[in-house]
């Protein structure tokens, strides 16, 4: 294995750290450890002085002169009504926001390199938040993108977008122009996605996978994929751009996941399956555990006399230095008026902060976690003087950073102060009811810990 590392390392040192952005694990009904709840389970990668702004946006009427503004200014007509959301702003960011809507619809993505360059597409920023707004389920969020994906098309290289509900977790992985395919991860099964396509093998006729009409025979039409090879045709071979299926900051994130939550063990140079049976029924702890590793007590682990802090691992960890957000959706209802969805969230750092639950029906988060609010939010959210740590020295991403900065000057010796914080918060979460009462005082109680630590 450690010949391997090696060669793992040369490949990923030699290319861009834009493709290290953020981690996913998508949890189906049946392997959750109750068998009632979906879980996806996020890490926010993303490198940069920025802050992250949290909205409660409501639901909203619109008349039939309304528009969508795309950021390209393009306009898009607006439906009758839009879902109410709670909306995790990465500000300066395309592809780093994170939406809950009142059916449970939640949205995140992983950035996942294709081999497509220059094809036409707009559709980057608002892409996410278009499925989040309209879609009263996953799969119908699924078939909201691929109406837009064919008329608009997709802006970037490619992406995974894991998009759930409380019955069903969906897998939509999008192509630069107009080229898609989704597929469900089984109920009694576990995803994992890094930052590289994992959809393989598809069957178009299988009702658990949706694509393009021309997935395959513009794939042949490239010369991505010979058919008369007799191979069956497979997308992440076909579509993935190689240099990142064997980095270092995707093959060894991928294999720890699976490490602690398979049933089967894998070798690192193993191919990974698209999703796996759990050894275990998955919990909030076994989630909360891979979200905050940096490979600790294996091979992967480099040495600690070179760091301060685990995140600098020469090795790309899933808890690592440009980690801005960690969050677990808890999902277990698709009734907007009987939401009991909770979105368990921790900032930057999962190792260092705890998870606080932010029940779906909180009216409003804490000042200090928004700079303006959301309508502004939406106008400046590109604006890097404005959405700075440098400039919103309150606000509480700022305020955390600076804890974050003062636990890693060593993180060694500071381990007992970040047990002594978890615990203090899981004391009061297992003795009170989780509700918007609890996850409004959290916030504010995490931001004055912070603060005066």
């Amino acid at each position: 294995m450690k010949f391997k590392i090696i060669f793992l390392l040369v490949l990923g040192f030699t290319s861009l750290f834009s493709q290290k952005n953020c981690y996913t694990i998508a949890v189906g009904k049946k392997a959750s450890y109750d068998q009632k709840r979906v879980f996806i389970a996020h890490n926010e990668d993303d490198a940069g002085d920025m802050i992250i702004n949290m909205f409660k946006i409501p639901s909203k009427t619109h008349s039939k002169k309304d528009t969508y503004n795309l950021v390209d200014s393009n306009k898009i007509s607006q439906i009758a009504k839009t879902n109410a959301l709670i909306w995790i702003e990465t500000t300066q960011q395309n592809f780093g926001d994170m939406f809950m809507n009142e059916y449970g619809v939640t949205i995140c993505s992983d950035a996942c390199q294709s081999k497509e360059e220059n094809t036409p597409g707009i559709l980057t920023y608002d892409f996410r938040r278009l499925m989040a707004e309209r879609a009263k389920s996953a799969k119908e969020a699924i078939m909201i993108a691929a109406s837009l994906l064919k008329k608009y098309g997709y802006g970037s290289s490619g992406r995974t977008y894991t998009i759930a509900d409380a019955n069903q977790v969906w897998l939509l992985s999008v192509v630069m122009g107009n080229h898609w395919v989704a597929q469900r991860v089984p109920d009694d099964e576990v995803a994992i996605i890094p930052n590289y396509y994992t959809i393989g093998e598809i069957d178009l006729n299988d009702t658990n996978i949706l694509a393009s009409p021309d997935i395959i025979t513009y794939a042949i039409k490239r010369k991505w994929y010979n058919p008369d090879l007799g191979k069956p045709f497979n997308f992440r071979e076909a579509y993935s751009a190689e240099t990142v299926l064997h980095t270092s900051w995707n093959v060894p994130r991928h294999w720890i996941g699976l490490q602690y939550l398979s049933e089967k063990k894998y070798n690192i140079d193993d191919t990974f399956p698209f999703s796996f049976i759990p050894k275990t029924k998955i919990s909030l702890d076994d989630l909360k555990f891979i979200l905050s590793n940096h490979y600790e007590d294996t091979d992967l682990e480099t040495n600690k006399k070179l760091h301060t802090n685990p995140h600098n691992n020469l090795i790309h960890s899933i808890c690592n230095q440009s980690t801005k957000f960690s969050v677990i959706a808890d999902l277990t209802s698709i009734n907007p008026k009987n939401n009991t969805n909770i979105l368990w969230f921790a900032p930057l750092n999962p190792c260092i902060f705890p998870f606080i639950p932010i029940s779906f029906d909180i009216e409003t988060f804490p000042d200090m976690y928004k700079n303006v609010n959301s309508e502004k939010a939406k106008l400046q959210h590109f604006d890097k003087e404005k959405t700075s740590f440098k400039n919103n020295p309150k606000q509480a991403f700022t305020v955390f950073n600076n804890y974050r900065k003062k636990i890693n000057t060593n993180y060694w010796s500071n381990s007992q102060t970040i047990q002594k914080l978890k615990q203090e918060y899981h004391n009061i979460i297992i003795t009170k009811p989780i509700n918007k009462e609890l996850s409004y005082e959290l916030l504010l109680k995490l931001y004055n810990s912070s603060l005066n630590l």
